[in-house]
């Protein structure tokens, strides 16, 4: 999975988890889900992110383009 897939992913089971009032077998689930995600994150390089939001690939295949039509 990417990072974004993965930010989602902690966005919606953190969501879910407190939306979850009392402890619960499905409250343990979604805090276990929350730490591996959280751990995957921490896993992945860094990522830059350049002007516009653009990340590296995105950025490079833009100024290939505009190089292109020069």
């Amino acid at each position: 999975m990417n990072r974004k897939t993965l930010e989602l992913l902690l966005v919606n089971y953190t969501n879910i988890n407190n939306g979850l009032r009392t402890p619960c077998a499905e409250k343990s689930k979604f805090e276990k889900l929350i730490k591996d995600v959280e751990l995957k994150l921490k896993e992945l390089p860094r990522e830059v992110i350049y002007s516009g939001g653009m990340t590296a690939l995105e950025f490079a295949h833009k100024l290939a383009s505009e190089a292109n039509t020069k």
